[in-house]
């Protein structure tokens, strides 16, 4: 039996860093990411064509590697009015290199962005950002891969009324859709797939105990499927607060989940956080952690097969 430690963290406007003023602290991101021993991790909110990303990685993490690209804006003209997204905001993933290797088959291996085929239903279902999808073999423990959707769900639109709220519900159904097809699928070698969906999904999971700013903007934890006498279920989890408060110190929503299915991926043990990096790694300082760091803390799911 293995363990993986995947994380997933909205990084806020990772830029190539010219203001040294508003920099990234290569440092503390680093140390967040050994100390806490990832081994995955998908980021999101990267700009600058991922240069900001791949110098941290030259200079902070020996032994791995990064990937970045962004995807095509939606041609859905309601979304495009309402998004309009000029920073070309694209995503990367992080893997530890003596872990991992990126498939080396370049028809399916390749890291990329998915494709409207991925999605079965298209109109209003499909991405402003459709996610980034990658496929990992492990070079120890199993004959087996490990596929991961990385996704940043529409954001944009005037205090969270209620159409932008349905578009929201919208993306995230299609990506529940995505998790399903991208599971099933079997490549060259037959390798046993393992899928997880990652990111900042701008919807909160409900939970009485856990009292969130945006109370509409609520997913659906399980959805359904039924093949052949088999139910499919796919978890949304992770309820954890993730997002900073604006103009005060605290948490406000747990927009940042988890998605996979038990029974499609069929996981030994699966466990779930969010890290309080804040007061972890930054001494409870919320205005540098904002600055440097982030506007969301990343969060963790540990899997075992």
């Amino acid at each position: 039996m293995v363990k993986y430690k995947i994380g997933s963290f909205n990084m806020k406007n990772w830029t190539a860093n010219v203001n040294s003023d508003a920099r990234k602290d290569f440092e503390k991101i680093a140390r967040i990411i050994v100390e806490e021993e990832l081994d995955v991790v998908g980021l999101q909110e990267i700009l600058s064509e991922g240069k900001g990303v791949k110098d941290f990685v030259s200079r902070e993490l020996y032994g791995w590697d990064v990937c970045w690209d962004i995807p095509t804006e939606s041609r859905n003209p309601d979304k495009m009015q309402e998004t309009k997204d000029r920073r070309g905001e694209g995503y990367a993933y992080l893997w530890n290199k003596r872990k991992f290797k990126l498939l080396e088959d370049t028809k399916f291996g390749e890291p990329r962005i998915v494709s409207r085929s991925d999605v079965r239903c298209i109109d209003d279902s499909t991405f402003v950002r459709a996610p980034y999808y990658i496929r990992l073999q492990p070079l120890y423990g199993g004959f087996f891969e490990l596929r991961f959707l990385n996704i940043h769900i529409l954001s944009k639109g005037p205090n969270n009324n209620d159409k932008v709220i349905e578009k929201r519900i919208k993306e995230f159904e299609a990506l529940i859709q995505c998790v399903y097809s991208v599971s099933q699928r079997r490549y060259g070698q037959n390798r046993v797939a393992y899928t997880v969906a990652m990111g900042d999904y701008n919807l909160n999971i409900f939970n009485p105990n856990v009292q969130t700013k945006d109370k509409k903007c609520v997913l659906t934890e399980i959805y359904s499927y039924q093949e052949g006498r088999r139910n499919i279920h796919i978890h949304t989890v992770q309820e954890q607060l993730t997002t900073l408060k604006q103009m005060e110190d605290g948490f406000a929503n747990n927009f940042d989940h988890f998605t996979y299915s038990p029974e499609l991926s069929g996981f030994v043990k699966v466990s779930f956080e969010a890290i309080d990096a804040v007061n972890k790694y930054c001494d409870g300082d919320f205005s540098y952690y904002d600055k440097h760091i982030s506007d969301h803390l990343p969060i963790v799911m540990t899997i075992e097969i």
